[in-house]
């Protein structure tokens, strides 16, 4: 738990009408946390934030008193692209995400790995940590960490492996950044990882302490799954309406490993209802397991 007894919880967090009107979004739903697109997930377009977005973002953030905040990158981004037009222009978007970040003054910025296509897991390695150094070099991610968000496994299976993600947290700190994991439970349960085995030797905490360590451990992504255990299929389901199903959730919550780590939702939006049926029965585990601990 944090100093103040309270489990961060929070949503991805609609930014229309303005970034700082985000804040507006979580707190209206009761979080702690919260994430956010800086930007048009779906574009290349890069513009430098306004000084009155920035101002108004901070002001709105320190009021509400929310932490973590998280950025999350645009989905173009693909830091191990084998296409070198494509490669060169997300090392230059990511860093400018990373200034954003910074000036907005978020906690993490989390990132996709991305796809090497045919070129296989070694290429993609290189790559990103080419991209990583890079980062490095300009001064950047520092003030705003970066966190690598761990895959289902699609296509090359990239990053699907959580020594994919410990072995390129380690070249990070070779060059300086502080870098971390955010674990997403539907990516890992679609990867292979039972998320509700968090005694057992396949348990995804039991795996992220052995292969990334929990002190790398930053921020969870809690989403159901609508694919079933080693399906490879990335896509989220509301909580416990998938195939980790609301057991496989609690067990995982209930591992007291995990107690207080950051937790975002990113679970589907199609009713306005959504957002706050999932965040209530998250609370309802967690203050299960609060009552448990007690």
């Amino acid at each position: 738990m944090t100093s103040s007894g309270r489990w961060p919880l929070g949503v991805h967090t609609s930014v229309a009408g303005g970034l700082w009107k985000a804040v507006d979004g979580a707190v209206d739903l009761g979080c702690d946390a919260m994430q956010i697109f800086a930007r048009n997930p779906r574009s290349w377009a890069d513009a430098p934030l306004s000084s009155q977005t920035v101002s108004l973002f901070r002001k709105a953030r320190e009021e509400a008193g929310l932490w973590p905040v998280a950025v999350h990158t645009t989905y173009l981004i693909n830091l191990c692209a084998p296409d070198p037009d494509i490669y060169e222009k997300s090392i230059i978007l990511f860093q400018s995400e990373l200034r954003s970040s910074e000036a907005l003054g978020a906690d993490y910025l989390v990132t996709h790995l991305g796809s090497p296509k045919d070129m296989g897991i070694p290429f993609a390695m290189e790559r990103v940590k080419a991209s990583l150094k890079a980062v490095a070099d300009a001064g950047l991610g520092r003030a705003t960490k970066i966190l690598l968000e761990n895959t289902s496994g699609a296509g090359t299976g990239f990053g699907a492996d959580l020594a994919d993600i410990a072995e390129l947290l380690d070249a990070a700190s070779s060059f300086g950044l502080e870098a971390g994991l955010c674990a997403d439970t539907c990516h890992g349960f679609a990867a292979g990882y039972a998320v509700s085995g968090s005694k057992g030797t396949d348990g995804f905490v039991a795996s992220i302490e052995a292969s990334v360590g929990l002190e790398r451990l930053k921020l969870i992504h809690l989403n159901d799954s609508k694919g079933k255990l080693g399906s490879k299929l990335d896509r989220h389901e509301n909580i416990g309406r998938g195939e980790i199903g609301i057991d496989g959730i609690t067990s995982f919550l209930l591992d007291e490993r995990i107690a207080g780590m950051p937790l975002i939702l990113e679970t589907p939006k199609k009713t306005p209802d959504d957002d706050p049926e999932n965040l209530r029965i998250v609370r309802s585990i967690i203050s299960g397991a609060k009552r448990k601990k007690g």
